[in-house]
């Protein structure tokens, strides 16, 4: 929308019209920020365009959603009871950091920390594709099932409550409490799958399920499908999922339960596009 020059007050105000609020994911402005980290002027150039421009949302307060782990954890403290569930939308205070760290970028002041945070990520995804493949080739009775679903028989098969599931939720869980044992998290993992409540759980467990299938069927995963994932999850607690991507859409379709996904084409207007697809009083929060 961007490069379409989509006006942000004039849209908005139009999805209001439908009762529609727009939610962005966060990993939406991991994107738009880490072409400030490629070594490229260009790439820089391109950042600070997209930057500037996604400032004219949040100056709207269009809601960010949490981080995929910061939405597991409060799930998962919520399932034990330790502490209720707020929000999947970040806080007032979380905002504004947002937008302070936009603004700092725009400045080209770079923290130590954020760089680290970048590497991170980008390790985390290669983490993700490499361990993906590992539980694989550890578990050769899954991939057996996994590599002899069809297409069609994934959706269903997705729904079963199989091991490779919770071992891989486990997995997420222990990256975020790691000073809990394996045998209490586990049951953490059981309780968040057993319940719709737990939006973001459910679609992480999904969507790491559906790239096993991939990885299974077809020997290895392309690398950025990992990180199309983040994109899906973060759209776990919305309505609709917007995307141009078509490997997120068919990554959502398999993976988040009870959301509709919209997938434009770069050269169509994805303004135009998305309110001729949300009728009138639809009610819904919108996913980007």
């Amino acid at each position: 929308m961007c490069d379409q020059d989509a006006d942000p007050n004039e849209l908005c105000s139009a999805l209001a019209l439908r009762d529609v609020g727009f939610a962005v994911g966060y990993n939406v402005l991991y994107e738009m920020a880490k072409s400030f980290f490629t070594g490229t002027e260009q790439a820089t150039e391109r950042g600070r365009k997209l930057l500037n421009y996604m400032k004219h949302y949040l100056s709207l307060h269009v809601s960010i959603v949490k981080e995929n782990w910061a939405l597991l954890v409060e799930e998962a403290l919520d399932v034990t009871g330790t502490a209720p569930m707020e929000s999947c939308f970040r806080n007032s205070s979380q905002y504004e950091s947002v937008i302070k760290g936009i603004d700092k970028l725009l400045r080209r002041e770079i923290a130590a920390e954020v760089v680290e945070f970048f590497a991170d990520r980008k390790s985390l995804v290669r983490t993700s594709r490499d361990a993906l493949k590992d539980q694989l080739d550890a578990r050769p009775g899954v991939k057996t099932i996994l590599a002899s679903a069809s297409e069609e028989a994934i959706a269903d098969l997705l729904r079963t409550d199989i091991i490779v599931g919770r071992t891989m939720l486990l997995g997420h869980l222990r990256r975020e409490f790691p000073k809990n044992s394996p045998e209490s998290l586990g049951v953490v993992a059981r309780l968040l799958l057993q319940s719709p409540k737990y939006r973001a759980s459910r679609a992480m467990t999904r969507a790491d399920l559906y790239l096993a299938w991939r990885c299974a069927t077809r020997g290895s995963i392309r690398g950025d499908l990992p990180d199309d994932t983040f994109h899906v999850v973060s759209a776990s607690y919305c309505d609709v999922f917007v995307t141009t991507e078509a490997d997120q859409a068919d990554i959502a379709l398999h993976a988040v339960e009870g959301i509709e996904t919209l997938v434009f084409n770069q050269d169509e207007n994805i303004s135009d596009g998305l309110l001729n697809s949300i009728q009138t009083g639809s009610a819904v929060q919108s996913g980007l």
